[in-house]
């Protein structure tokens, strides 16, 4: 990537040398109207600042612009903070291009932090960069924010209108489908659509030839799903329509149902519950005790096992081990040794071999023949 030509930023660095050019009030005002201080939770309203300075809201408003417009012609006049400040525009431009001409600004900011080198303070990192780009490159690149996409930076070349349309036959894509999609298996089920090389073909045309190598253009694709809020990947990276329970679950049987499709294997309720909070969907604990009943309730889960429970689309079947055992000589139409029987009930129940064992004792189900094999008693 053409980044790598480019020096890398210490953007610590390069506010403190802006922020020397203000006064001690302008430089307060500024940071914390902008959360850049490392301790500061969130942005402060200019009322509580101005209770602070016993100032009216309109005078904290105009120191703060005029700050800003300090910090401004700080980056023309100061010239290791206009070097740095114009790497760091290089940078942000060619992750950019590599990602379609548009980013999510988190996903940007995540992108440029990572490629600084940057991995203590990195929130607060990566709020001073978004300070750097809205405030002191924002004549460079072009925010977007509406009402069906998260806050974005585009280079000016790229048109919205060609990511709208890009999204909305995604979006087609997904509708169709009716579920969630890996990342490989969407950007193979787009290889398909005739819109894909048109995709291709319209965004090299917004770039220099020399730069086109810079494009990943499957990259890109998951950059504008980031943008949407129609679309989203969930925290196992399936993608899907940001509705749907299995991409944003919000019950607790949707988050069950979720950590177990990631599983892909039977699991103890108490393994759920901690699965879903190492997940971290929304701030909400999952007990053990509220996600068993959960199990019992819903007739999407198969009690396996004790404790133990798998999904039903697994091909597992309700009911006790001598249930499993009658459908297993049903099915089998002929009679089986106890080997043949406990591996056939093991594909489905989690549990010892005396269990079994002890199950086919009961004469009143099965009827063992001479050669040591098992039958259904009702049978002949």
């Amino acid at each position: 990537m053409a980044t790598s030509l480019v020096q890398k930023v210490n953007i610590t660095e390069l506010l403190g040398g802006l922020f020397s050019h203000l006064s001690e009030r302008e430089r307060d005002v500024v940071k914390r109207r902008h959360k850049l201080n490392k301790d500061q939770a969130k942005r402060e309203t200019l009322e509580k600042i101005g209770q602070d300075y016993q100032v009216t809201r309109e005078r904290v408003r105009q120191i703060e612009r005029d700050g800003l417009r300090k910090l401004l012609k700080a980056t023309q006049t100061h010239g290791a903070s206009q070097q740095s400040l114009a790497h760091l525009e290089v940078t942000v431009r060619d992750f950019l291009k590599k990602y379609g001409g548009v980013m999510a600004e988190g996903h940007l900011l995540d992108e440029v932090v990572a490629f600084l080198g940057v991995t203590t303070d990195v929130g607060y990192h990566k709020e001073s960069l978004a300070f750097i780009i809205s405030q002191l490159l924002s004549d460079k690149f072009e925010r977007v924010e509406t009402a069906n996409h998260y806050v974005s930076w585009k280079l000016k070349e790229t048109p919205w209108e060609f990511v709208e349309e890009v999204i909305e036959k995604m979006v087609v894509l997904l509708e169709t489908n009716k579920e969630p999609l890996t990342a490989d298996q969407f950007l193979t089920a787009l290889r398909k659509q005739d819109f894909y090389q048109q995709i291709k073909g319209r965004l090299a045309g917004t770039m220099a030839e020399f730069e086109r190598d810079v494009l990943d253009l499957d990259a890109a694709i998951l950059a504008y799903v980031k943008t949407s809020k129609q679309i989203k990947q969930n925290l196992f990276g399936n993608v899907g329509l940001s509705h749907w329970p299995t991409i944003s679950p919000k019950r607790m049987k949707d988050k069950i149902y979720l950590v177990m499709k990631e599983s892909g294997e039977p699991m103890h309720f108490t393994g759920i519950a901690e699965a879903i909070n190492q997940a971290s969907f929304d701030k909400k604990k999952a007990l053990p005790a509220t996600v068993h009943n959960e199990l019992i309730l819903d007739d999407r889960y198969v009690l396996i096992g004790r404790g133990i429970y798998a999904l039903r689309e697994w091909g597992y079947a309700t009911g006790t081990v001598t249930d499993v055992i009658t459908t297993v000589l049903a099915k089998a139409g002929r009679p089986l040794s106890k080997d043949e029987i406990v591996a056939e009930v093991s594909k489905q129940r989690m549990v010892k071999q005396a269990t079994i064992n002890l199950a086919l004792m009961n004469k009143d189900k099965y009827r063992k023949l001479s050669d040591k094999t098992y039958t259904l008693a009702d049978r002949g």
